[in-house]
């Protein structure tokens, strides 16, 4: 709370909410689901660790815009107007908005009709805002491409070329613990305090009203439509024309460098909502990035994808940056950074122009200086040169006072006044480049190139709001790009510039695709032949069902499956040249997603070869949908070629399967359409929490490509059909309503009172001995559920490395280990109530504890029906949910208390002391300092893939116990349904691909070798960043550990596979970067490049 000048008061009250980790995601969902409550604002920094959404206003601070000289700037009317707040008032009551790319310019235009909702500054301060994640941290080090902090040592000083790591104790990857919802309020007090109450009443009405408004997020699918038409508001020529006005200006002296813009206009075929496209957006652009979007009016809404920073200001500490100079992604890959830089003298003038005015103006107001190095800026299709700046503020300075510092305010002001539009995207000098640029564009640029962002008493981070839109009146897009001219410019190449940088917009949007999307019966009579409209009623209603991602390999008989993928525009699909790699890669990506993903298949072996990712996904109650082609009935059971036994081939490991048959008007349209509904609800679990994978079985005769006349092969037959087939009530019913033909309910999660819950609630009340085995957990959602169950029941936890949990204060630390003392494992340790959440354990010490402890009550809890009771110890069976079982607890009153109890927290710090400092100062090079340096090292919240045999087994025993405590449980994924060590390589491409979020794998050399042919989706330009380190012993290791170990006669040619196997060759041919090492400082330094936040694309460690 705060009392601002002029006598408004402003309060936040937020609640602590649980969130799945630091992403943009759940901001988009939360966003998503509150859509009509305005305006909608959204801010995302470049480090993914400040994440903010806000829906409606407490207060907007806006200012309209006159045009030239109908208001002059004035003390009254600054040149850069931003809210008032007073310097106590909380730094988390912050501001978003920006203002007009000429606020600080006396003479700019009048603003544009499609700009005026937004005026000449509009911020806002939201009045239910979500913090989905947010930094806690001290201001970074500066490094490359990072940002710094001051250490006084010297004015100018080049960057470390490496940053600090989080195993190092760096608290700038610190996260805040889990999320937050507020709501804030400002009115305006009075001398009189009854009008004052009054005010204060009004405002408690408006925001608790605000707050019954605020939706849950929901699922629905999103159609965003195609582009119906392009055009240019600025012809090719007409840009050409005026760079070469540039040019003359340069050569007369006039000017030092003009950005000039270009301005696309896209018309789609339907209304969007700005934050879809944002995430659609958001999802086809490489990390680096600011997200900002300002929906003001339900007709105008501005949305920024850029990788350039304006200012950060924390108190007095500045950041900045210099980006110009640019290169298509192509070139970098080509000649590599250092001669690139070297390569052209137009892009490293025009950068030296942009950066020497930064560091003027910077020492307009510092004398404590720190300039990073230039280097090259990576992003998806283009590079830029780029070079940071950290400073602190003088004690007089832009304000003028030295009896104090300049408020954070006033610094950002300054920024503001003088650096927008920056260099980068106005030019030098300023005032000429902006009077060429009002010359220039008949257009007005309004937030375009803007400084954008938040704002606060403690400080501002914000962007140049480059790489953006207008979204005007829904379905009108407004693409903006600019480039720099200098002398040597090309026209040509500057408009070829500019496109590569609008494409994240320009391409987002399929054109209308050969077969119209918006279906309705014209469309589907005028479908050639019945498979076609079959496939196309299959493939739509599973998009209508969330089920959009696909994997294709392709075959003839698979055909018509495979065409409406192609075709569909809300289809994301992946082809993959090995089935078995395939149904690898798709249970993957549907881990990472949590939601169903279809593979397709031709017949014959292909389908026998999705088996073994099919007894994978049905032991990890994965959701898969398999789409397998097959011949007619009258070619099976007569050898005719790639003809096998499809139906029920995959026997008891999918959850129903169906053997559908050849398209025919005979069955109606909605039975298809049901069956697939039908197929979706079992694998998604929506009938009985058993998710898994369904097989729906399609024979296709000729025509398989969608051609209509005669039939391939029978030219006396024709391929046409009645329409009248796709003119039923039914169909129209569904083409009406872009819903499912039929919704499964799930059934009630709700733990009732009952025997079960009763005694672990009397359990907990008489301070029971509980102790809790985590097993693997299939989310962060998930990990903090069990937290919360295991701090009501006052549970000592042991965790598996799968469950996320092994690096949480609620975990006994090194349980493994303990449990190795005889005064700790079986009867000597009671226990009276033992708890099995999540999947098996890997540890065979802790299963033989859970079955040596012999509690009184042990009690297994899982989701899916069934018995998971390997050694037939439980005493109950709870099948529920985490989230039924800890909300059932809560309700039963139970509180939360300390975890672990102190006997277990004492031992495990013991070990932890004992241990520990042995492990982090070993340098022999084995498969345990690996595991170690691995846990170590990633990033908090990075996602961790393992192998099978003794990767899986190393983690579980020798990871890093304890980690950043504010960072989100994040589960380790692993294979351990039927704990194979195949398909681990295309699993883990599928988790990367699905989460869109770096990924480290650690693997064995015998699993690798399995699935060598993996690499080949790591090759090319939209690979998954994922990272292998591939541990090779030689040879399967594991033996050495089990009793076949004794009979050395047959254990190394028959079970320890000795190979020669040259991985880098191998990488080499699918052409994924590789890096040998062979100590244990060589792996430390590439493993930890390797999570820098910059490292971008595929490698092998």
């Amino acid at each position: 709370a705060a009392q601002n000048p002029g006598s408004s008061r402003v309060l936040r009250l937020e609640v602590p909410v649980l969130a799945l980790g630091p992403s943009t995601a759940l901001a988009f969902d939360w966003l998503e689901a509150q859509a009509g409550e305005l305006p909608r604002v959204l801010f995302a920094n470049r480090a993914g660790d400040l994440i903010l959404a806000g829906a409606g206003a407490a207060h907007i601070r806006e200012e309209v815009v006159d045009g030239i000289g109908a208001s002059p700037l004035t003390p009254d009317r600054p040149p850069c107007p931003v809210p008032e707040l007073a310097a106590c008032t909380h730094g988390r009551i912050r501001y978003i908005g920006g203002m007009r790319f000429d606020a600080a310019d006396p003479r700019a235009r009048a603003a544009g009709a499609e700009w005026e909702p937004f005026g000449r500054a509009c911020w806002v301060l939201p009045r239910v805002e979500l913090v989905v994640a947010e930094a806690e941290r001290a201001p970074p080090r500066i490094a490359h491409g990072t940002e710094s902090t001051y250490d006084g040592s010297e004015t100018v000083s080049s960057c470390p070329s490496t940053p600090s790591s989080a195993a190092e104790g760096d608290s700038s990857w610190r996260l805040a613990p889990g999320a937050a919802l507020a709501v804030q309020m400002r009115w305006r007090a009075t001398e009189c305090a009854a009008d004052g109450n009054a005010a204060w009443a009004a405002e408690l009405r408006r925001a608790l009203a605000a707050l019954d408004r605020v939706k849950p997020i929901g699922t629905r699918v999103r159609y965003m439509g195609h582009m119906v038409s392009r055009s240019e508001q600025v012809p090719q020529e007409d840009f050409e024309a005026k760079v070469r006005d540039a040019l003359k200006a340069f050569e007369s002296g006039l000017l030092r460098k003009v950005v000039l813009a270009r301005h696309v206009l896209l018309d789609l075929s339907k209304r969007i909502d700005p934050v879809v496209l944002m995430r659609h957006v958001a999802g086809h652009v490489h990390k680096r990035h600011y997200l900002f979007l300002l929906e003001r009016t339900p007709d105008a809404a501005f949305v920024s994808l850029t990788p350039e920073r304006l200012c950060r200001v924390h108190g007095a500490e500045i950041w900045t940056e210099a980006v110009a100079g640019t290169w298509p992604i192509a070139d970098f890959k080509r000649l590599g950074e250092a001669a690139l830089l070297a390569s052209s003298e137009k892009h490293s003038g025009e950068h030296q122009v942009v950066a020497d005015y930064i560091r003027n103006l910077l020492d307009s107001v510092s004398q404590d200086i720190k300039v990073c190095d230039t280097h090259i800026l990576k992003l998806r299709d283009l590079v830029h040169i780029k070079q940071s700046y950290h400073a602190i503020a003088r004690l007089s300075g832009a304000s003028g006072k030295d009896d104090q510092r300049i408020s954070p305010l006033a610094l950002t002001q300054f920024f503001c006044e003088h650096m927008s539009p920056t260099p980068a995207v106005g030019g030098i000098p300023l005032d000429l480049a902006r009077d060429f640029i009002r010359e220039s564009e008949d257009w007005d640029r309004g937030l375009y190139a803007a400084p954008c962002g938040i704002l606060s008493s403690h400080g501002s981070e914000l962007v140049v709001a480059i790489r953006s839109c207008l979204v005007r009146r829904g379905s009108e897009l407004h693409v903006y790009g600019g480039a720099g001219m200098v002398p040597g410019s090309n026209p040509a190449e500057e408009f070829a510039e500019i496109s590569l940088k609008m494409r994240q917009f320009t391409e987002a949007f399929p054109e209308a695709p050969s077969v119209p999307r918006g279906l309705d019966i014209a469309t589907l009579a005028a479908l050639p032949n019945i498979n076609t409209l079959w496939a196309t009623l299959v493939v739509e209603e599973c998009v209508r069902l969330g089920v959009k991602s696909f994997v294709i390999c392709a075959g003839s008989r698979s055909t018509p499956l495979v065409v409406a993928v192609a075709r569909h525009p809300h289809a994301s699909a992946v082809v993959d040249h090995d089935e078995r790699g395939g149904a690898f890669f798709a249970l993957g990506w549907a881990k990472a997603t949590r939601a169903p993903v279809a593979i397709i298949v031709t017949s014959g072996t292909a389908v026998a070869n999705l088996l073994p990712g099919v007894v994978e996904a049905a032991q990890s109650h994965v959701p898969l949908l398999l789409l397998t082609a097959d011949r007619p009935s009258e070619l099976r059971d007569t050898g005719a070629n790639q003809t096998i036994t499809q139906p029920g081939i995959f026997g008891a490991h999918v959850r129903w399967a169906k053997d559908m048959p050849c398209p025919t008007t005979e069955v109606p349209a909605h039975a298809l359409l049901s069956d697939v509904d039908l197929a979706v609800a079992h694998a998604s679990g929506a009938l009985a929490d058993h998710p898994g994978p369904v097989h729906l079985n399609f024979a296709f005769r000729e025509n398989l490509a969608p051609d209509k006349g005669a039939v391939r092969g029978c030219p006396e037959r024709s391929s046409a059909w009645d329409s009248a087939y796709a003119g039923t009530s039914q169909v129209c019913r569904w083409l009406r309503d872009p819903t499912p033909w039929s919704n499964y309910v799930p059934p009630s999660r709700v733990v009732g009172p009952g025997p079960v819950l009763g005694e672990l609630v009397a359990a907990s009340q008489n301070n029971a001995r509980v102790v809790l085995l985590a097993g693997s957990l299939g989310s962060t959602g998930d990990a903090l559920l069990v937290e919360d169950i295991a701090q009501r029941l006052g549970a000592a936890v042991f965790a598996d490395i799968t469950s996320g949990l092994r690096q949480r204060a609620c975990t006994v630390h090194y349980a493994d280990q303990l449990l190795h003392c005889p005064l700790l494992a079986g009867d000597l340790l009671q226990v009276d109530v033992l708890i099995h959440v999540g999947g098996p354990l890997c540890s065979a010490r802790l299963n033989g504890f859970a079955k040596s402890a012999a509690a009184n009550m042990h009690v297994r809890v899982a989701q899916a029906p069934g018995r998971y009771d390997q050694d037939h110890m439980a005493t109950h069976h709870m099948p529920c949910t985490l989230q039924a079982l800890a909300e059932a607890l809560t309700e039963a009153g139970l509180p939360l208390r300390q975890a672990p109890p102190p006997f277990w927290k004492r031992l495990s710090d013991a070990a932890a002391e004992a241990l520990e400092p042995y492990l982090m100062q070993s340098q022999d090079f084995t498969e345990p300092f690996v595991a170690h340096a691995v846990s170590r090292l990633l990033r908090p919240g990075g996602h961790l893939q393992i192998s099978s045999s003794m990767p899986i087994r190393d983690l579980d025993f020798f990871a890093r116990p304890y980690a950043d405590g504010f960072s989100p449980p994040v589960p380790p994924m692993a294979n351990r349904g039927a704990s194979g060590i195949d398909g681990v390589i295309s699993t883990a491409a599928g988790f990367c691909r699905g989460a869109e979020e770096a990924t480290t794998l650690i693997i064995g050399d015998v699993s690798a070798i399995h699935d060598l042919n993996a690499l080949q989706q790591l090759s090319g330009p939209d690979a998954p960043p994922l990272t292998i380190v591939l541990v090779n012993n030689g040879g399967g290791g594991i033996f050495d550990f089990l009793p076949i170990a004794q009979h050395t006669d047959v254990l190394r040619k028959f079970f320890s596979e000795p190979h020669e196997v040259n991985f880098g060759a191998a990488c080499e041919a699918f052409g994924v970067p590789y890096t040998l090492c062979q100590t244990a400082s060589e792996f430390e330094a590439a493993y930890g490049r390797s999570q820098w936040r910059d490292a971008i694309g595929p490698r092998v460690i």
